[in-house]
């Protein structure tokens, strides 16, 4: 336990990396075999993520319009994102806790969850 507990973050940057080769080689639109979402198959409706995979490879490629295209809010959240990721390990080590402690603090969370949610709710309504 203690072995993966060290090296968590190691190994989840390794299959993000995994990943993100994958779908800079793969794009989704002309792969068949990438996966559908299953929300959008079971009720016709988008969810937030919907579009995610192919934003992800337009912005991979620096096609960074077209990402804001399929999604968004995927779009918005890359600085926030961006900035969790450099609060748990970024460098130097005397921001990380300035940065984590605004970015992680509850206020900051269901900010983004309030604005996750709009997303949902707003690409349904005007059928983003």
């Amino acid at each position: 336990m203690q072995f993966l507990r060290k090296y968590l973050w190691v190994v989840l940057g390794g299959l993000l990396l995994l990943i993100g080769v994958g779908l800079y080689c793969l794009d989704p639109v002309t792969f068949p075999f990438m996966p559908q979402c299953p929300f959008r198959l079971l009720t016709g409706w988008s969810c937030p993520g919907c579009g995610l995979q192919r934003a992800i490879h337009a912005t991979l490629h620096g096609r960074f319009v077209e990402a804001y295209a399929y999604n968004l809010f995927f779009v918005i959240s890359i600085p926030y994102a961006t900035g969790l990721v450099w609060g748990r390990c970024g460098y130097p080590r005397r921001l990380r806790p300035w940065l984590q402690r605004r970015l992680e603090h509850p206020y900051t969370v269901y900010a983004y969850l309030l604005l996750f949610c709009i997303w949902w709710i707003v690409r349904n309504v005007l059928g983003i």
